[in-house]
C-alpha cells in the first residue's frame, strides 16, 4: 500500500516536472526579489511587495475552499459543500482541490503588488487634488476605487481561468494555465476574458 502511494507520487512528479521546475524557479525569484525589496528606499515598491506577499498568502490559503465553492455552484443540482468535498476527493483525489492553483498564485503575486502600490500612490495624488480641507474618507474611497479598478484589469482574466480550471468544465478543455492563455490568444477572444 505504501509502496503504491510512493510510486503514484513519483509518477505524478515525473509527469509534472516541467511545471514544478517553473513553479520553483518563479517562487525562488519572487522570494529573492521580495527579500531585496525590503531595502529599497521607494515606499511604493515596499508597499507593493508587502501587499503582494499578503495577497498571495491569503488567496493560496483559501484556494481549496474556493474550489469546493466553485464546484458546488457549477453542479447541475443543489449540492452541499460536504458532498462536493467528497465528490472532489473521490474523483480527483487531493490534486482536485488544487486545480487552478497556478492561476491563483501568479495572479495574486501581480495583483497584490499592483493594488497596494497604486493605492498608496493614488492616496497622495488625491490628497493633493482634493486639498487638506476635504474629508479623508473621500480620499480613501477614490484611491481604493481606482486601485481596485486597475487591479481587476489584470486579475480578472486569471480569476476567470482559475474558475474554469476548478470547475473542470469540459467545454473549455484547458490543461493548465499556460494552455488556457494560449488557447484564448489563438482564438482571438481576449475580450472574452473580461
Amino acid at each position: 500500500m505504501l509502496f503504491g502511494k510512493i510510486r503514484s507520487l513519483a509518477t505524478l512528479m515525473y509527469f509534472h516536472r516541467r511545471r514544478a521546475a517553473v513553479s520553483v524557479a518563479f517562487t525562488a525569484a519572487y522570494g529573492y526579489l521580495c527579500w531585496k525589496g525590503k531595502h529599497v528606499d521607494n515606499e511604493l515598491i515596499r508597499m507593493g511587495i508587502a501587499g503582494s506577499i499578503t495577497h498571495t498568502f491569503v488567496e493560496c490559503l483559501f484556494h481549496s475552499i474556493d474550489t469546493i465553492n466553485v464546484r458546488a455552484k457549477a453542479h447541475e443540482h443543489a449540492i452541499s459543500s460536504y458532498n462536493t468535498l467528497k465528490t472532489i476527493y473521490v474523483k480527483d483525489g487531493v490534486y482536485g482541490f488544487f486545480r487552478g492553483f497556478s492561476a491563483t498564485f501568479y495572479g495574486s503575486v501581480f495583483c497584490g503588488f499592483i493594488y497596494f502600490s497604486t493605492y498608496k500612490a493614488f492616496k497622495s495624488i488625491f490628497w493633493d487634488m482634493f486639498g487638506d480641507d476635504s474629508h479623508m474618507a473621500w480620499v480613501f474611497f477614490c484611491s481604493a476605487f481606482v486601485s481596485e479598478f486597475l487591479t481587476l484589469l489584470v486579475y480578472y482574466p486569471y480569476d476567470l481561468l482559475k474558475c474554469r480550471l476548478q470547475s473542470r468544465s469540459y467545454k473549455f478543455k484547458y490543461n493548465n494555465l499556460v494552455h488556457a492563455f494560449r488557447k484564448e490568444f489563438k482564438q482571438g477572444v481576449i475580450r472574452g476574458l473580461y
